[in-house]
């Protein structure tokens, strides 16, 4: 074999991990087209005397390792390269990269780490300000919260994971660093990047260790998501695994599977539910406040934040009312402009820092017209000092962050900032300039699936297809190619669909669930061209809709079979088929008479448990979501249903477009092209223009 001087692109910056760099070895054998028999055969031999670099490769070995199911020693990437063919130039990137990941790292004692660094507010100052934190006041939860940490004096293997869930700037994040200052300071810290550190370590985890996870569901919405058994072996060690979450993040994560989980929501589930949990309250309780007034007597900042109204004590340490001023006081539209930008890209689901260019292109949706025709050029240059300017200390409605030292990453809005504008701006429309600077600019794979899941939430689909492109073709994302492929089905775009699916198949040819709904699509498009010529347009649509599902479940019940026609009609009064619904029942199906009862009994109730529904609902809980978007159909609430579709609502798609199934005034093109094509950014409906 010719050596290789060089290899195939790929960015070896961008791998982080272990396992990144394992995938992507994998990646580069199969790009040069070399088997695993191959391999075994080129290296058999090696490792012997005059060869201390090399060794030989069984197939089972090295195909282990590069799954990371083994140890991916330097001795292995070596002989891997070599056997490949790469010259002793070409490997030297690859070993930098091993080098890079194994360096030791010095140990990092936790009490040794500032406390800003491990995700602690900038608190208010004051002209007598010495300390960089103020006194901390003693919480009612503080006893607790010790105690299941000292649970590892128990014993050297007894480790523990600890999970304190509260609100934004509730304090929560203060207390963690104190109790495990004082129990554990001495220890070392790990503070990982995401979840794929964890697992990198998983199988070799070290002792006396502190791992550090504020905001918890960054690591859970990672992909990889943070592992049950990935902390379990941590703890096993006689570690510490602490971390802090929203009440709604972990609302929406800890209630049993619902309809759409699968086995990485399970695993979430059960990992949380093995931690031991501490509830901190958005208020202090009258004993904390006690507490809190007598030490106000001598730090000046408690005394501040005991006398500022409307915001708790921890709210207002951490500059949370001046940041609501920040946003109602700007001093110009570009300043409320870039705030309104980044907290809408935080309310659909993008986590990541936003970069200068994103903003200032999402910007220009929110701008009055006439500041709309000034040059973007000056834009950020308006909004940036009013938006980064430490407020009542070190606290800014947008933050600098970076992802290695000295480079700029992007801007994250405050935590209280975005939980106020969350509400403020629940139901308001996000702009097309900003849904375009996000699906096109995001660059990381989780965010890019969570903004793609709320444009099809909100029935957003001209934007909800460039993220599931992007995630298929740059991301490699097969549940995203089954996504896109079933919108595009819709639009009666089966070539694309097709195409989408043998594009993913191409690259992973193993993936049973993409193969089989190839067969499925192909078989449908076949189905759908044998019945257009006849010009029945009505059953075409209803086909692209559910794939046949609805006339199959006719069929059966028009045959007697009970049990479909009861199916039948729970199908029919979910989608708001109500028409047929009373076909059915005229012609003596008993079912569809008792949906129809059903429906009109739940039309004359009450709606009083609407505001408890939807305060669940805001909370997190996709159930309670569901409930009040099903509610809000039965009582024919059209413009609260297109309140709960533009906050996003788990469920409010599918009502509305019951509700407008059932309504016989609609017309049935127009409805046909909602269901198809979706909404434009502004509400209006999309007139099948293509995506952005």
């Amino acid at each position: 074999m010719k050596a290789l001087t060089s290899t195939p692109d790929t960015d070896l910056s961008r791998i982080h991990t272990m396992t990144d760099l394992a995938a992507a070895l994998g990646a580069l054998r199969e790009r040069i087209g070399v088997s695993y028999a191959e391999i075994e055969r080129t290296t058999r031999g090696w490792g012997g005397p005059g060869q201390p670099d090399l060794r030989e490769l069984k197939t089972s070995t090295l195909n282990n390792a590069l799954l990371g199911q083994t140890q991916l020693t330097r001795r292995t990437v070596v002989s891997l390269l070599s056997a490949l063919g790469l010259s002793e130039v070409a490997q030297q990137p690859w070993l930098f990269t091993w080098d890079r990941l194994n360096r030791p790292t010095e140990r990092i004692r936790f009490d040794e780490v500032p406390p800003q660094q491990l995700g602690i507010h900038s608190a208010i100052t004051t002209p007598d300000t010495t300390d960089e934190l103020p006194t901390y006041v003693p919480r009612d939860f503080d006893f607790e919260l010790r105690n299941a940490l000292s649970m590892t004096m128990t014993g050297p293997d007894r480790g523990c994971f600890v999970v304190l869930i509260g609100g934004s700037s509730s304090g929560k994040t203060r207390a963690l660093y104190e109790a495990v200052y004082l129990l554990w300071g001495s220890w070392s810290l790990v503070q990982p990047e995401d979840a794929a550190h964890l697992l990198t370590i998983k199988n070799h985890p070290p002792r006396q260790t502190v791992f550090w996870l504020d905001e918890l569901q960054l690591y859970l919405d990672s992909h990889p998501p943070l592992s049950a058994e990935c902390v379990r072996a941590l703890i096993r060690n006689g570690n510490v695994v602490v971390g802090t979450l929203w009440p709604d993040q972990y609302a929406a994560r800890a209630v049993d599977r619902q309809p759409g989980g699968n086995a990485a929501t399970d695993d979430i589930r059960r990992l949380l539910r093995s931690a031991t949990k501490i509830s901190v309250g958005d208020s202090f309780s009258r004993q904390e406040l006690k507490d809190a007034q007598e030490i106000a007597a001598r730090d000046s900042r408690i005394r501040i934040a005991l006398h500022t109204r409307d915001s708790g004590l921890t709210q207002a340490l951490a500059g949370g009312p001046d940041l609501v001023l920040c946003w109602e006081q700007p001093p110009n539209p570009y300043a409320k402009a870039i705030m309104a930008a980044a907290a809408d890209a935080h309310r659909l689901g993008v986590q990541s820092p936003l970069s200068e260019n994103l903003l200032v292109e999402a910007m220009f949706g929110y701008l009055p017209p006439r500041e709309q025709v000034t040059s973007p050029t000056g834009w950020w240059e308006q909004a940036f000092p009013h938006v980064t300017v430490p407020r009542n200390g070190n606290v800014s409605a947008l933050t600098p962050r970076s992802r290695r030292p000295g480079v700029l990453a992007g801007y994250t809005i405050a935590d209280y900032l975005a939980q106020h504008l969350r509400l403020a701006r629940r139901t308001e429309v996000v702009p097309d300039s900003a849904w375009q600077a996000l699906v096109t600019r995001v660059d990381r794979s989780d965010d890019l699936r969570r903004l793609a899941e709320s444009a099809l939430t909100r029935l957003r689909y001209r934007y909800a297809e460039p993220a599931l492109e992007r995630l298929v073709t740059e991301f490699g994302d097969g549940a995203a190619a089954i996504q896109l492929a079933d919108l595009l089905i819709r639009q009666n775009r089966f070539d694309a669909a097709i195409d989408v699916l043998q594009r993913t198949l191409a690259t992973d040819p193993r993936n049973v669930a993409i193969g089989r709904r190839l067969t499925q699509v192909q078989e449908l498009w076949e189905l759908v061209e044998a019945i257009r010529p006849a010009g029945d347009s009505a059953r075409v649509a209803e086909l692209l809709v559910d794939g046949g599902t609805r006339a199959d479940l006719r069929r059966r019940a028009d045959a007697g079979d009970s049990v479909a026609a009861e199916q039948l009609s729970e199908l029919l009064l979910e989608r708001g088929h109500v028409r047929e619904l009373h076909e059915r029942a005229d012609a003596g199906d008993r079912f569809a008479a008792e949906a129809l009862r059903d429906l009109d009994a739940a039309r004359s109730g009450q709606p009083e448990e609407l505001a408890a529904l939807r305060e669940a609902a805001e909370a997190g809980s996709a159930e309670a979501a569901r409930q009040l978007c099903r509610r809000l159909f039965e009582l024919r609430a059209e413009d609260e249903l297109w309140a709960e579709l533009e906050a996003g609502t788990n469920g409010a798609a599918d009502q509305i477009l019951a509700l407008l199934t059932a309504e016989e005034s609609t017309n049935p093109q127009w409805l046909a092209d909602l269901r198809a094509f979706g909404l434009n950014a502004d509400g209006t409906p999309n007139r099948r223009t293509p995506p952005v």
